[in-house]
């Protein structure tokens, strides 16, 4: 019983050990609450931000500027801005990822070494703060949860505001609004509007607009080239919101541009809102027809939403959306923050639902979801199934609990019976107890080796063929990866993301950067942005924990580089780019990384013929890419057309009407005819070994019913979703690929993480990629 009472004392003693080391890592990453105030208006836009998408922050310019902050793991990560300068002391703009709610916030400056250019954390401290906390985004800065839409207006907010309050049941309004007042808050990069769901810019906003800088107006049009929403009113005010902002005259349409105001007859608002409150005429913006009489499309731009006619009954839209890029806008030829729609009840119902389901109250609950599968969002199951790797051996709970038993066995009850009653003597537990923690030491290090022959597995989506080091060298780090490269071909726009989980074996330190293929650089004409950094979010949506990391901090060097005056005039002044350095991966464990890239595409794309009278496509398609499409599909609306399993690089399918053709829906939800019924495949939130359905969902997650299908939300990666870009004027052709757009190199670090020495390789795992390409749709008489 000795030896047994000897083993407690040793637990005993190493759990004091690491409580001490542990309260001597916290005092070194600085994860205490800091002294000062939380940080209110100077972080997102207008105190406003969210928890793992990229923020900006104002702040006095300092030499060699960093932020320090902490991801969703709780991990310290230091954002290097050393580009940032200010013209005369001017406030200038960082950006950073919060990881969680209230993360700490310190900025500061990177001392560099007099003996090298290596740079260190003494650095002088500028400011210590927090990020705030989730709150009522109305009383004032808060952190904005990824269930609830957020809506940054520039001028009235028109009653956005106050959607699901009730002051009876003292319940906050369900959207939280950013109302512009100071045009010092809006970012100056489109990174600042990560999280955003829709802009709003009324008449009375052009005081505000128009002392927005040029730089503070193109991240608003990259943001909506990007994928974003802007609902504008066009009334008698429309001249002056032009005159104000001279990047809304470069994202529409020149038709829209080059209109007039015009007397426009209200009846058409009445009934599209069942108002049975009479409105006056009023001054609106004559809107380009899209539809003449008898059904004959006028225009291929944009979409009718309502239907009206001015006071000398000439129709007119009253309401269109136009698709700019992977985004779009939606505008009403109305000057809905003036007489007479301020004191008009149905107001906000006209806009509601004019922006879809984007502002409903009411949301479905994925209460269920989350207890079968840990996450209540889609990326949750993305996460699960990334971060699953064949060269790490799984154990289960219930082999560990036998070890465990079989350990407490062999070192009390076993040991004293063999040495006592065997042996004879008792003083050989002291050799008999070291010699079994040893056999079981051996055993288990042997059972935890990582699998040799688990490499480059599931058909050829690895990106192990671009390793430059063989199997004798092998670092042992895995990547599995999901990526998205989205092109439009009508305005020449492209935007990819990636993410992937980065896995090491055995403990490492190591350093990543994207590397584009010749593919992609031959279709990027102009990189607007490419960063990558830590990837997550904290909470149910995809069930992670937070920890406190006793790692040294994970930096993230941010760079801008000026665009030439060769390079394209809609890119913004700065180009920024950034790489991952200093990351220390524990044994057996990993780290989400996600690259985010846009750019301007050079794609020559031939447009697809539609008859007029009928919803199919005919005449030929050409795949534009350089690269084989596998498993591709072209889709109109809620029809796909499958083409052949393998559609060569720049390959011609002489007659689309000739394709199979199927319900896009039923296709998602894998439904199918029975006799007198039909039957849809359930989708299973557990699931991990589906990714090629995984990816379709992401893609179009609402064509299939979205959480009312999959039982998931939808916000981490809600901007994938292409199902809104589904109208009558545009297809979308969809293809995987065999290799990947853009991987991550990465390095291992030595002593100090200095990788100067060593070789910067891809590491071996699977990767989906998939390329998605929006085709113009032309309409012909035959």
């Amino acid at each position: 019983m000795r030896v047994f009472v000897l083993m407690i004392a040793a637990v005993c003693l190493s759990s004091v050990g690491l409580s001490s080391v542990g309260a001597a890592s916290n005092e070194v990453n600085a994860q205490d609450p800091p002294a000062e105030a939380p940080a209110t208006d100077f972080v997102g836009i207008d105190g406003h931000y969210r928890a793992g998408r990229w923020t900006a922050v104002r702040f006095q310019p300092v030499d060699n500027a960093v932020l320090e902050t902490t991801d969703g793991d709780g991990g310290v990560v230091v954002y290097e801005q050393n580009f940032l300068a200010g013209a005369d002391g001017e406030p200038v703009f960082g950006y950073c990822i919060p990881g969680t709610e209230a993360a700490p916030l310190t900025i500061r400056t990177s001392a560099v070494s007099n003996t090298s250019d290596e740079k260190s954390d003494a650095g002088e401290v500028v400011l210590k703060t927090r990020f705030p906390e989730t709150g009522t985004p109305a009383d004032g800065p808060a952190m904005i949860p990824d269930e609830m839409p957020w809506v940054v207006v520039f001028g009235d907010p028109m009653g956005i505001e106050s959607i699901g309050a009730n002051e009876l049941l003292d319940r906050d309004a369900s959207i939280a609004v950013t109302t512009i007042v100071q045009p010092e808050s809006v970012p100056d990069h489109v990174l600042g509007f990560s999280g955003v769901d829709m802009i709003v810019v009324t008449g009375s906003g052009a005081n505000v607009l128009e002392k927005l800088s040029t730089s503070q107006g193109a991240a608003i049009r990259d943001w909506v080239r990007g994928g974003g929403k802007l609902f504008l009113t066009l009334g008698g005010s429309a001249p002056k919101t032009f005159e104000a902002s001279s990047w809304l005259t470069e994202l529409l349409p020149k038709s829209v541009i080059s209109s007039s105001v015009v007397r426009m007859d209200p009846s058409g608002l009445e009934t599209f809102a069942n108002s049975q409150t009479r409105l006056k005429a009023f001054d609106g913006w004559r809107l380009p027809k899209t539809i003449g009489a008898g059904g004959i499309a006028l225009s291929s731009v944009g979409e009718t939403l309502i239907a009206g006619r001015t006071s000398r009954r000439i129709g007119l839209p009253l309401a269109a959306r136009y698709t700019i890029g992977m985004g779009s806008v939606t505008i009403v030829s109305a000057d809905l923050d003036a007489s007479p729609f301020v004191d008009w009840p149905e107001r906000l119902d006209l806009i509601t639902k004019l922006t879809g389901d984007l502002l409903v109250e009411d949301r479905t609950e994925t209460g269920s979801s989350f207890r079968l599968g840990g996450y209540s969002d889609l990326s949750g199951q993305v996460r699960r199934t990334l971060d699953r790797f064949s060269t790490k051996r799984n154990v289960s709970f219930s082999i560990i609990a036998l070890i465990i038993a079989s350990l407490i066995a062999l070192v009390a009850p076993l040991d004293y019976l063999l040495v006592r009653r065997v042996l004879g003597n008792p003083l050989l537990g002291w050799a008999t107890f070291p010699v079994v923690a040893v056999i079981m030491s051996v055993a288990l290090v042997f059972a935890a080796s990582p699998r040799s022959d688990a490499v480059d597995e599931s058909g050829g989506q690895a990106a192990s063929e671009n390793t430059e080091t063989d199997a004798s060298s092998d670092s042992l780090l895995r990547a599995n990866a999901f990526e998205f490269l989205d092109i439009d071909a009508s305005n020449q726009g492209g935007r990819l993301f990636h993410w992937a989980y980065v896995y090491s074996h055995p403990a490492q330190t190591v350093n990543v950067s994207a590397q584009r293929s010749p593919a992609l650089n031959k279709l990027a004409k102009a990189v607007q942005y490419q960063v990558i950094s830590p990837f997550g979010a904290p909470g149910r949506s995809m069930g992670g924990i937070q920890i406190d990391s006793w790692s040294s901090p994970l930096r993230v060097p941010v760079a801008g580089t000026k665009a030439s005056d060769s390079e394209s005039s809609t890119q913004t002044d700065f180009q920024l780019t950034s790489r991952v350095e200093s990351l220390e991966l524990a044994p057996r464990s990993s780290k989400s990384i996600a690259a985010r890239m846009q750019f301007d595409a050079s794609v020559d794309a031939v447009p697809i013929e539609r008859r007029r009278t009928s919803d199919s496509l005919q005449g030929q398609l050409v795949n534009p890419l350089g690269v084989d499409l596998l498993d591709s599909m072209l889709i109109y609306r809620n029809i796909v057309y499958l083409l052949p399993t393998r559609f060569p690089a720049g390959a011609t399918v002489k007659d689309v009407d000739q394709l199979r053709q199927k319900n896009f829906r039923w296709q998602l939800s894998r439904q199918r005819a029975l006799e007198s019924s039909s039957q849809t495949e359930a989708w299973d939130v557990t699931r991990s070994d589906q990714p090629e359905r995984l990816a379709e969902m992401l893609m179009f997650h609402e064509v299939v019913g979205g959480v009312d299908y999959t039982g998931l939300q939808n916000h981490i990666l809600g901007h994938l979703d292409m199902t809104e870009l589904l109208t009558e004027e545009q297809c979308v052709l969809v293809g995987r690929c065999r290799e990947p757009w853009l991987t991550f190199g990465v390095s291992v670090s030595g002593e100090g993480g200095d990788a100067s020495s060593s070789i910067e390789a891809v590491p071996k795992g699977e990767t989906q990629s998939w390329v998605r390409v929006i085709l113009p749709v032309k309409q012909v008489r035959r």
